[in-house]
């Protein structure tokens, strides 16, 4: 089984690096990122789409699915964005309220309105086990965001936490990741001493300013 992960278009809460809230809308770059990478998704000729129930990641799945008519996008909880807690909606990316938060989430503090990395980890479990149950020669697309996407490729063959050193190295390359980025894995069950799971490579759209 193929899947391709999407990361959704550009925000205005991406360009001034700030954390979103769930009804976040793309903005005219992003739609104009998502309809680029549409074409190259339907040549890929998808059998499912699977997206974030979150606003941003379903705007940018109905422009890939108008590009891939034969498949039905399914909207599935599991695959959302870490649910931050309210009060974090604003803050900068890199600064020192969202320092405080993410140790305080990585040492497993329960942080209010929030959800803990014990919790994230058992919803990536489950995205990972629905994943899992598609048939084997299914082309699935997931849409989803940089967190999420990230720390599923971290959590690709064990459920155990990341050590600090590799989560400040998965937390940079949250950092990196861009807008309608698409990241390939590969999971087939039938390899033996393995968990099934391979991360095969990554692509990203580029658009002239």
């Amino acid at each position: 089984m193929d899947v391709y992960f999407v990361r959704h278009g550009e925000t205005d809460g991406n360009v001034a690096r700030r954390h979103q809230h769930p009804e976040t809308m793309l903005n005219e770059r992003g739609v104009k990122q998502v309809t680029t990478v549409a074409s190259a998704i339907a040549n890929l000729k998808p059998t499912h789409i699977i997206t974030s129930t979150q606003l941003r990641a379903v705007q940018s799945t109905k422009i890939i699915a108008s590009y891939c008519e034969d498949v039905i996008p399914d909207t599935h909880p599991a695959f959302e964005e870490l649910k931050a807690p309210r009060w974090l909606i604003g803050n900068r990316f890199v600064g020192l309220t969202t320092f405080w938060y993410v140790w305080a989430w990585f040492w497993g503090e329960t942080v209010a309105e929030g959800e803990s990395y014990r919790e994230f980890l058992e919803r990536i479990k489950e995205a990972r086990t629905h994943l899992e149950t598609l048939p084997a020669d299914a082309r699935v697309v997931v849409v989803s965001h940089a967190v999420f996407t990230n720390i599923f490729l971290e959590h690709l063959c064990t459920d155990k936490p990341m050590s600090f050193w590799r989560a400040i190295r998965r937390f940079w390359l949250i950092l990196r990741i861009r807008n309608a980025a698409i990241l390939h894995l590969r999971y087939d069950k039938s390899i033996q001493g393995t968990c099934g799971w391979k991360f095969l490579s990554a692509a990203r759209v580029y658009l002239k300013s």
